[in-house]
Order: structure tokens, then sequence, then C-alpha cells
């Protein structure tokens, strides 16, 4: 016989209303009522009416995760996004988004415009899209972004210190002597991409270092694009004595390249990387990289959602979380002058 939110009541002394609001998690209930309606819950093993408690609040209890592409790092996203949206109670709904197809357009237009989702967590570069930002405006669904690319006005958001990140990290590469350092990009349409850039280059004027074009190389931030990017560098005929890769999958291929072209790692080329996934510390050598804080980004980003979505204001709507450096076997020393 299944257990019915009646005989809750009953065990708990009150009435069933109030077991309706102590599950629905509303206020103006007194903490001892409903410590005592919660004992009840946890005795009788008392499972709530999942479809029932959505149509009585007119809400779907499932929010979305926007990506782009798949990859290591989406991976510990959605890890980190599912166990955070099991504590409150949320489904998660996977959804990959590209702006240039008209499908992915009207999928996401149908998710929101039909209320199936209470809101959405976006990952570049989904933002950069204007249809997704004038729905999201105009539809009025709660909504976070991760690293946006025009981080403007109220919009609520996660981040880190990209540039600082950025900059510490070419910093270093000087300090050990380099000077012809080599950045690979990553996506243009990424605000990281473009404040490790300026960090790049800031680090370089002030050390009183050239920004050279030759060196900056466009280039996907996964193992295929630090391969190649790797192969053109060291073709140049003044190649760089270190590679910094603004991904850890970059960095990878970008290692595996220098293997392959017999360049001693870090004998012959320093290289570092942007992420410190645990990739960075299966390869060999380890690859020195900025600790960017992935899982806390993606659980503030998470949390700050559910709290929009149950009408509560966040204490902070934008949050930039500090990166720092990790140094590991993959750069060396090397004599000035």
């Amino acid at each position: 016989m299944s257990i019915t939110i009646k005989d809750v009541a009953s065990a708990a002394g009150c009435s069933i209303k109030t077991v309706s609001r102590v599950v629905n998690g509303e206020a103006h209930v007194k903490p001892e009522l409903r410590e005592r309606v919660q004992d009840a819950i946890d005795q009788l093993g008392y499972v709530p009416n999942i479809s029932a408690r959505r149509l009585v609040q007119n809400r779907s209890y499932v929010i979305c995760l926007l990506l782009h592409a798949s990859g290591s790092i989406q991976s510990t996203l959605i890890t980190k996004a599912l166990d955070i949206g099991y504590e409150g109670e949320y489904e998660l709904l996977i959804q990959t988004y590209f702006p240039s197809f008209s499908r992915s357009r009207t999928k996401i237009a149908n998710l929101v415009q039909h209320q199936r989702i209470d809101g959405l967590v976006s990952m570049p570069p989904c933002d950069s899209d204007p249809f997704l930002i004038d729905l999201l405006d105009t539809s009025g669904i709660a909504h976070v972004h991760i690293a946006p690319l025009n981080p403007t006005g109220g919009m609520p958001y996660v981040s880190a210190e990209d540039y600082a990140g950025a900059y510490q990290m070419t910093e270093l590469l000087i300090r050990n002597g380099h000077q012809r350092i080599a950045l690979l990009m990553g996506q243009r349409n990424h605000r990281s991409s473009i404040d490790r850039l300026y960090g790049y280059r800031a680090a370089l004027e002030n050390n009183g270092i050239p920004f050279q074009e030759a060196y900056t190389v466009d280039s996907e931030n996964n193992f295929p694009g630090g391969y190649t990017a790797a192969c053109m560098l060291m073709d140049l005929s003044k190649p760089p004595t270190a590679i910094f890769a603004l991904s850890d999958e970059a960095a990878a291929g970008a290692l595996y390249a220098l293997n392959e072209l017999q360049i001693e790692v870090p004998g012959q080329v320093s290289l570092a990387a942007f992420g410190d996934t645990p990739l960075s510390q299966q390869v060999w050598p380890g690859i020195s990289a900025v600790q960017y804080p992935l899982e806390e980004i993606v659980e503030e980003s998470v949390k700050m959602l559910i709290e929009l979505v149950e009408g509560r204001q966040p204490e902070q709507r934008q949050i930039i979380f500090p990166t720092s450096i990790v140094e590991r076997g993959s750069i060396r020393k090397i004599a000035t002058g």
C-alpha cells in the first residue's frame, strides 16, 4: 500500500496543506513543524507525486544546460550540474546549440516558449548568438551565462579571472628566459579567449617584449587544433621557445606534435596550458597550467539559476573566481642574452 500525503499529515499531526508547503519548499512554516513533517516523510518513506507538483506550481522542474560541443570539459561540467540539480530536486536537460542551424534555434525556442524548462545555463559561445539573447530577454525565462561574450548590465553570470591567469602564466614563461612565446588562441567568439589574449599581450608589453602576430595562432581548443598549430609554429624560421595553449586538450595535441617532430619538452620548447583538467597531469611531462575553477563555476551557475527560478534574489548576480598557476615539468629555464 502506497503512502499518501494524508498519511504524512496524520503522522505529523498537521494539515495536508502544511505537508504540501514543506514538500514544495514554501515559506510560512515554523521550523519545528517543518522538522516534524520532514521526520514523518522520512519515517514513512513518502515520495511526492512529481507530476501533481508540477501541475500545481505550473513549473517543469527541469533546467537546461546549453552546450555548443562535447568534450572532456563538457563531461566535467555535466557531471557537476547533475549533482547540483539533483540536490535541488531538478532534472537536467542537456541541449546542444548551433546558431547556424535553424533546427537548433527552433528546438531551443520550443523549449522556452512551451515552458518545458524553468531556466537555462548557457556555455560559450551560445550567448554570442543574438537570436538566443533576444529569446531569453523577451521570454523572461530565468538564465545564467558562463563566461558570456558581453557581460553587460545586470546579466547573471559566473566566470573566472581569465586575463589575470594568462598574464601570470606568460610572466612565468618570461621569468624562465622565454621571449618567443606562442599563444594557441582558441575561439575568438569566446570571452575567455579574448581576455586571455589581452593578458598575454599585457605581460609581453610590461616586460618589454614586442608582440608578434606570427606567434598567435587561431586554434580550436582540442587535440587536433593544438597538434596542427604546433606543427605550423615549429615550421617558422624562428620558432617559439615556449607554447601557451588556451586549453589542456590543445596543449596535449601540441605535446604530441612536438614529440613527433623529435623536439624535446621542456628541453627545447616549454609548454603551458589553461585549464588544469586531469589531462595535464596524465601526460609526460606534466603540463604547467593555469588552474581554471570549472567545477566551482558550474556549481555557482546552477545554484544561481535555481534561486532565480524559485523567485529568490541571489546574493551576487555576477561572480568571478580567481585563477592560479600549477607548475609541473613542462617549463624549463633557458639562458638569456
